[in-house]
């Protein structure tokens, strides 16, 4: 679980502001970044990814799935995709809420998905080695990639379709 600590100080200091940084901090920033974009390829390379082509295909064939927002609630208000079986839990609840209430069970098919597919990935590499969880996917490119390919995804504010 030393990587977790690690991420969690890069989201920390990725989120503090440059502007009066000294060069150590600003030096240590470029470290952790590297070290999490590292990460994330290993993550992605070690997890099968799915494109959004092949999601809707699922969706179309009534495919069992279980699609997993993994991005933090204020992500997932401002739109969220939207499958029969949906569950929005923020990456760092995933693990407990397996470990603890069996949101997921081993034999589920699940599909994670972020704003990217980074922190997606990093999720199902983790649920494949802490719980040995088999049928695990990343959606590629995340939910970016789903809507500069237009599909829709819903929010607060209802539909949203960004045209191609």
């Amino acid at each position: 679980m030393k990587w977790m600590k690690i991420v969690a100080l890069i989201a920390a200091v990725a989120m503090s502001v440059n502007a009066g940084a000294s060069p150590e901090e600003l030096k240590l920033k470029k470290e952790l970044m590297s070290s999490w974009k590292a990460y994330s390829k290993a993550s992605q390379a070690a997890t099968r990814g799915i494109t959004d082509k092949e999601l809707i295909k699922w969706m179309d064939d009534d495919k069992d799935f279980i699609l997993v927002d993994v991005r933090e609630p204020n992500e997932v208000a401002a739109g969220q995709i939207i499958a029969l079986d949906f569950k929005a839990i923020p990456r760092g609840m995933v693990a407990p809420a397996v470990g603890k209430t069996a949101a997921l069970k081993p034999t589920d098919t699940v599909v994670f998905y972020c704003k990217l597919g980074s922190r997606s990935a990093m999720v199902a590499k983790e649920i494949a080695e802490v719980f040995g969880y088999k049928n695990l996917y990343y959606l590629k490119g995340g939910i970016t990639q789903w809507l500069k390919n237009g599909h829709e995804v819903h929010g607060k504010l209802g539909e949203l379709v960004i045209s191609k």
